[in-house]
């Protein structure tokens, strides 16, 4: 029996799309650097027919646009297609749906994905779907997290307010979720037996910036708006919060570089092509 991605899609085609839509400058900013690796292993995509997976706000759409491709953008959420479509100009056939299942009209040369493949339900399912959805010896280019322990953009502040948060038992390990894929070995299995094959997956460490002007203040009102600090305060009450808001100005405030904050960011690069 299939599992049902429903409760990640009324997450990101409800609240957390919303925010993320209306946060797209801060978004942008924050994964930069990871859209500057993820472009250079791309290497050219002139004449390809691209298949942009969870592409969120567009900002990748419009690097496989610029590139020369003709790109296809899926996602869930109705407020970032909003915004990917303002943003490509019309340049991008946009689609409104879960990945997990969906079938295109014609076979893509690449499909990438920049953090969007994470939140499946059933990732073996969910590959095998974009497998069928690529040309035989088609080719898989997406980023996703490592383990919370590596990525100190969310360790640090979870750490700081772990104790304000409500008690709740802890998420199954490969729960949907931004680091649903963190386990490089399972990673490596699901797609191969998804029908990947040189699959590679190499680690890589970046600059997460959480404010780009306005220091610790900013970063704080990013932190308790976005990923999984953001999440899990949004379940405390106004005193909790406002603790956590003092917590993580003290915590933050040796990152604060004359107003840029940046703390560290862990991600596997994964690189694979459909057996031919």
């Amino acid at each position: 029996m299939k599992l049902s991605n429903q409760p990640q899609i009324d997450l990101w085609n409800g609240r957390v799309g919303a925010k993320w839509a209306a946060m797209q400058v801060s978004l942008d900013a924050m994964m930069a650097p990871a859209t500057g690796e993820l472009t250079a292993r791309a290497g050219s995509v002139a004449g390809l027919q691209v298949l942009d997976i969870g592409c969120g706000n567009g900002e990748t759409c419009a690097v496989w646009l610029d590139g020369g491709a003709a790109v296809t953008g899926v996602d869930v959420s109705e407020a970032m297609l909003a915004v990917a479509a303002a943003r490509t100009g019309g340049r991008a056939r946009l689609i409104q749906a879960d990945a997990s299942d969906w079938r295109g009209d014609l076979p893509f040369d690449l499909a990438v994905s920049q953090f969007g493949v994470m939140f499946f339900a059933d990732p073996d399912l969910a590959f095998r779907a974009i497998a069928a959805n690529l040309r035989p010896g088609g080719r898989l280019l997406f980023t996703c997290w490592r383990a919370v322990s590596e990525n100190q953009w969310v360790a640090l502040p979870m750490a700081t307010v772990r104790d304000l948060l409500p008690e709740s038992p802890p998420a199954a390990p490969h729960a949907p979720g931004p680091f649903a894929l963190a386990d490089k070995d399972r990673l490596t299995m699901i797609l191969q037996s998804a029908g990947f094959n040189h699959v590679s997956i190499e680690a890589h460490d970046f600059p997460v910036c959480v404010a780009r002007e306005g220091g610790v203040d900013a970063a704080v009102r990013f932190l308790m708006q976005i990923g999984p600090t953001g999440a899990a305060l949004a379940e405390v009450d106004e005193t909790g919060r406002r603790q956590a808001q003092e917590r993580l100005r003290s915590a933050l405030t040796v990152h604060d570089d004359q107003g840029y904050v940046v703390l560290g960011g862990a991600m596997w690069i994964v690189d694979a092509t459909v057996s031919l």
